[in-house]
Order: C-alpha cells, then sequence, then structure tokens
C-alpha cells in the first residue's frame, strides 16, 4: 500500500494534456495486439509468483541469454553487479525459503554463448542445474535492468517470452488470489487523504480554535452553531484519542464537519401517530412559556391516557394518522482531529428517526423527525430553543415549508402502541446499538441519543459499508446509492471522472461501492467542502457578533462607571 500512500499525499499531476490526432487503423491493431499481449504477460507473472513456473531446458536457456544481455546493458549504464543483485532478489516476491541473496551467475550464460545460433549448448548445459528454471527471477531481473537503461521494462520481459515456447503454449489458469483486506485499506487511504486535504486546504485548526474560544452549541438536526449563555459543548480535542468516545451526549456535541454514509435500520414498526401543524399551537407555546414547566406537568402529565407532551389534547387541528417509525442508527463520515497531530476521518454513528405516512394525508411522505430521538417522539431537546424561546418538540417539515409536530400517545397502561415491529437483534433489542461494533463487538450502548465515535479504518469500514443491514424488508439507505443521481445520463455529475464499475475496489454492488464512486467523481469531496463552508459562515458571524457585543458591554461599563463619578463630583 505504500504506493497508494505517496499518491494519496503527494502533488498532483501539472500541466494540461494535449489533444492526440486520432489514431490509424493500423496504430490500432498495434495497440490492441500490445494490449493482449501486456495481459497475457501479467498472467504468466501470476504464475510466476504463485504457482512457482518453471522453464523446460531450451526455455531456460534463452531467458538466461535475455538476462545476460540485460545486466550487460545495465553495466555500461553503470550499475554495480551487487546493487543489481540486491534489487533483484528485493523483488522476487515468491519465497525465498532458505535463500538470503540473489546470485546473477546462476541465472546467466557465459559471454559470447547464444542458445539462437549454437543448438549445442543445450546438450552442454544438460547435465548443468544453471541457469536455473524459475521463471520469476528472470522477469524480475528484466524489469530492473531496463528501469536502470531508461526503457520500458514491459517491452524486455514480451522480447524474451516471445522466445519461449511457454508464451506459444495455452497456459493453464492462474489460482485464484486468496481473499484480502485490501480493497478496504484503500478505502481507508483515501478518506483519510481527502479528510486531511479539507482540513489543511480550509485552514480547519483555526475555525476550530475559533469556535472553542466562544461559548456555542450545536444544533445537530439544523446544522447550525448557536451562541448559548450555557455550557454544554464538550471540550474535547479529539474523539477517537486517547479513547474512542462513545458517551458523548447529541446536544453536547462539537461540530466536526461530517456527511451521512449509510443509515443503518435497528427499529421499524407500525404505529398511530398524533400530529398537529405548528402554527395551530403557538397560542398554546405561549401559554407554556408564561406558566412554566409546573403547569405543563399538573395539566398535561396528570393523565397518562392523555399525555400529549408536545401537542395539548384540546388542539383543534391535531389528527391521528397510522404510520411508520423507522430508527436507524445513522453512520457518519466527519473531518476531526486525530489525536496526534493533523486531521483524520473519523466515523460517527448518531439517531436518526423517520415516520412515513400515505401520499394522500396532508404531511403524507416519508420525514425525517426533527429533534426526535427517543421512540416516544415525546420529549423535546434539552438546549435547544426555537425562535420564540420555547422548547423544539420533535416534528417534521414538509417541502412546502410547513411543519407539522409530532408524538406518539401512550396506551391507557402507558404503553406505546406500535404494531408489526421488528428490531435489529437480541444483542441488541430495541434501538439500542454497539458503540464499538469491531473492538468491543456484543456491548451494547442503552443510551440511543448519545454519538459513538471510532476510526475510520479497514475494520470499521468493512464491517458497515459490506454488510447487508435488511431489517424485515427494511434496507439500509445509503444517500450515495447511484440509484438518487441521473447515473444514466452521461452528462450526469455521477459520471464525472468515473472508472468502469469492475475496476473498483469493491465492484459487488454494495454500499461501499456506491462510496467509492462518489470518492472518484468528487460528490462526497463537495458534501464535506459544502459542510465546512456553512461551519465557516456561520463562525464568522458568531465570532463578529461577539467581537461587537463584547466592546459594547466594556464601553457601557466604563461610560457607567463614568457617569457615577461625574455624579460625584457634581454634589
Amino acid at each position: 500500500m505504500m504506493g497508494l500512500q505517496a499518491v494519496a499525499t503527494g502533488a498532483g499531476l501539472e500541466g494540461g494534456e494535449k489533444a492526440m490526432a486520432p489514431l490509424s487503423e493500423k496504430e490500432m491493431r498495434r495497440e490492441e495486439q500490445r494490449k493482449f499481449e501486456l495481459e497475457k504477460l501479467r498472467g504468466i507473472e501470476q504464475q510466476a509468483v504463485q504457482r512457482g513456473l518453471k522453464l523446460g531446458n531450451r526455455d531456460r536457456l534463452k531467458a538466461a541469454y535475455h538476462l545476460t544481455r540485460a545486466w550487460q546493458k545495465a553495466n555500461e549504464a553503470g550499475v554495480r553487479k551487487e546493487a543489481f543483485q540486491d534489487a533483484i532478489f528485493a523483488r522476487i516476491r515468491r519465497s525465498h525459503q532458505s535463500r538470503r541473496e540473489f546470485r546473477l551467475n546462476n541465472w546467466t550464460l557465459r559471454r559470447g554463448e547464444d542458445p539462437t545460433t549454437q543448438p549445442h549448448l543445450l546438450d552442454a548445459y544438460s547435465t548443468s542445474s544453471t541457469p536455473q528454471k524459475a521463471l520469476e527471477p528472470y522477469l524480475v531481473g528484466l524489469a530492473v535492468a531496463a528501469e536502470n537503461c531508461g526503457e520500458d521494462p514491459d517491452d524486455w520481459k514480451l522480447d524474451m517470452m516471445r522466445d519461449l515456447s511457454v508464451w506459444s503454449r495455452v497456459t493453464a489458469s492462474t489460482d485464484v488470489a486468496p481473499p484480502d483486506d485490501r480493497p478496504a485499506e484503500t478505502l481507508e487511504i483515501l478518506l483519510k487523504a481527502l479528510c486531511a486535504e479539507l482540513a489543511r486546504r480550509n485552514r480547519l485548526d483555526e475555525t476550530f480554535a475559533a469556535i472553542r474560544r466562544m461559548n456555542c452549541r450545536w444544533d445537530m438536526f439544523n446544522e447550525k452553531l448557536i451562541a448559548t449563555d450555557t455550557a454544554c459543548m464538550q471540550p474535547i480535542e479529539s474523539p477517537i484519542s486517547p479513547v474512542c468516545e462513545d458517551t458523548l451526549y447529541f446536544e453536547e456535541m462539537f461540530p466536526f464537519p461530517s456527511i451521512p454514509l449509510l443509515r443503518v435500520p435497528y427499529f421499524v414498526a407500525r404505529s398511530e401517530f398524533l400530529l398537529s401543524p405548528e402554527s395551530a399551537l403557538r397560542s398554546w407555546d405561549a401559554e407554556y412559556l408564561a406558566r412554566g414547566d409546573g403547569w405543563l406537568l399538573d395539566n398535561v402529565v396528570k393523565d397518562l391516557a392523555d399525555r400529549r407532551l408536545c401537542i395539548p389534547a384540546d388542539s383543534s387541528e391535531s389528527r391521528f394518522a397510522k404510520g411508520t417509525l423507522a430508527w436507524f442508527r445513522e453512520i457518519r463520515l466527519c473531518i476531526a482531529p486525530g489525536g496526534h497531530g493533523g486531521y483524520t476521518s473519523v466515523l460517527e454513528t448518531r439517531p436518526y428517526l423517520e415516520a412515513r405516512f400515505a401520499d394522500d394525508l396532508p404531511f403524507g411522505g416519508r420525514h425525517h423527525v426533527i429533534g426526535g430521538y427517543e421512540l416516544d417522539l415525546e420529549r423535546s431537546l434539552f438546549y435547544a430553543r426555537n425562535e420564540n424561546g420555547g422548547p423544539v418538540w420533535p416534528h417534521i417539515c414538509l417541502t412546502s415549508g410547513e411543519s407539522w409536530r409530532i408524538t406518539i400517545p401512550k396506551t391507557p397502561d402507558g404503553g406505546l402502541p406500535l404494531e408489526e415491529w421488528a428490531e435489529r437483534g437480541s444483542a441488541s433489542p430495541g434501538w439500542f446499538f454497539e458503540a464499538d461494533p469491531v473492538l468491543h463487538a456484543g456491548e451494547v450502548h442503552y443510551e440511543p441519543w448519545y454519538l459513538s465515535y471510532t476510526p475510520a479504518t479497514a475494520p470499521y469500514l468493512r464491517h458497515w459499508l459490506t454488510g447487508d443491514w435488511h431489517l424485515a424488508g427494511e434496507p439500509a439507505d445509503c444517500p450515495w446509492s447511484r440509484g438518487n443521481f441521473d447515473w444514466d445520463d452521461p452528462q450526469s455529475p455521477w459520471n464525472k471522472d468515473l472508472p468502469p464499475v469492475h475496476e473498483l475496489n469493491f465492484p459487488d454492488f454494495s454500499h461501499a461501492t456506491w462510496i467509492e464512486c462518489c470518492l472518484h467523481n468528487g460528490l462526497i469531496e463537495d458534501a464535506l467542502q459544502a459542510k465546512i463552508d456553512r461551519l465557516k459562515e456561520q463562525t464568522v458571524r458568531i465570532q463578529a457578533d461577539w467581537h461587537a457585543a463584547r466592546e459594547r458591554n466594556a464601553n457601557a461599563l466604563l461610560r457607567r462607571w463614568k457617569a457615577k463619578t461625574d455624579s460625584m463630583e457634581t454634589k
């Protein structure tokens, strides 16, 4: 993976590509022939490594002749024999067993010997163990020599292979490569590189430092930074170092820029809901604010059958409706300090609730429940206050801009009227979740409104992005699935710089496939950049207001003191 790491952190290509004239038919045939030969060469190279492909007596002499000539050219270019041997030994991938070095003399011919013009050499070497028969060292040796001579290694290897009988024979199919974690490791590198580059490009350290100097809170549902008089934001430098945070209350989080990668269903049920348009509750909200929490408890909660914390029992425009409640764990990619200097990619999980209704209802469709984090949709946010100063109750927003408050009325015994429900599993009943499903699998977190953070490393990416998370017909929701884009339009942003699916690290049409696609076409980068831009804009605005207010307040205090002094002097 070192090559990928270097590319991920290095500079981009410079300069533009010159327009090239169309290839002639002859040139196109040459290109096709070379492509075919290179594919065949790669197959033989794979056999040489995985199966230890060996050459017959005649072929080993021809291979040794090609390597002898290649070494002579490299030597003329200034390469020392010891360095040449060491380079070959370092690149040979097949097990060396007890060998500690590569000796060139075991793979070359004496000066002047040429098996193509000296047939007697076959008899002369018939009883000799050298040149040796393993094919891989010849291929590696030619590559090392060509590179030192400034030539294309594939050209030199093809020149040799065309002389060998193994080239014209139908080769047996190669062994299937054993499963490895390279795709997930590659995705880890790409996400880390993207997040680090965005943090550097946008000087996120300055924005984070400015936020920490002010007293703010983060409205997770509306993604809004708000000045506050309460001490709620946790002073966490890194959510994954020295430990991974899994008990961070969502209203006390730090606003690490993040985007959703996947929503995993944990609980789905049919239920009866009670809804009311927000506009119809303004007078009740004003009465609630005037009378305070004590009035609410005395007059609304005294009867469990009538317990409607966010919608009063006598609301004239409220209505009951059947619908579906779906509770998800949202897996998000966020940019955060890594704990050892610099920024990295981190996976954040948070609660996410949806309510769905038939299209013929005024609030029909699929809606994210703003302010909803518990199954009963009953409690308001602890810190959040709306524009009137009142609490923010669970509600849904329609495309028209209208807002409907939503709750689930309790049954006479205090239960929830849930039907046809499904849970993730016995290990995480209901909406409970594993904060760290890799290092602490099976350890269930019983307060689902808390956030959890883990590194965006290969084991976690593989766990979340390659699994089948269906729950009783409810699929996981990946916002980056190509079904959410005009992917069949060649001019769509989806198809920008997108390689063929079969060339991806994840060609299996999993959630990881779509996320990898959206790294190539830039959609994930654009989404993260938009989050950063919004956070910076809000920080600048709050910072400007703070600077102006602190100056105004300090000057007012100075004027008050001076007024007292002036008043005393005039007496």
